[in-house]
């Protein structure tokens, strides 16, 4: 299943998390979908366009994981330790994401190839 829509019955209905408010997040061109169950959080992405990063990765590997989402306190601190200690990173800065997050991405050829993003929630 590729679209959101399509999939969020399962995740609601079928497995109790509650799903909340879909967002476009153009500055990464996909749809998020947020559900929550217990205290965690997944989201659900969709690309919004095209040239998406996640419309190439659903073509190269199909439906499925993308990545892991790491809650951090501090993007900023948590980039800083992860360079200083060699970490390959895909983003520099923290960047917008989905939901007022400020997100960064680290290279999955240095986390055994998983794609980890790092997320810091906005404050209340």
């Amino acid at each position: 299943m590729h679209s959101i829509d399509e999939v969020r019955p399962l995740y609601e209905d079928a497995l109790g998390l509650v799903g909340g408010t879909p967002e476009l997040v153009p500055g990464q061109r996909v749809r998020v979908l947020p559900l929550y169950a217990a205290g965690q959080r997944i989201e659900l992405v969709e690309p919004a366009a095209p040239d998406s990063p996640v419309s190439a990765f659903l073509e190269r590997r199909g439906p499925g994981l993308h990545h892991l989402a790491w809650k951090v306190e501090s993007v900023s601190e948590a980039l800083a330790e992860l360079r200083a200690a060699g970490v390959r990173l895909l983003d520099e800065e923290p960047r917008e994401g989905a939901h007022g997050t400020r997100i960064a991405f680290l290279h999955p050829k240095a986390t055994g190839g998983v794609l980890m993003e790092l997320v810091e929630e906005p404050e209340p």
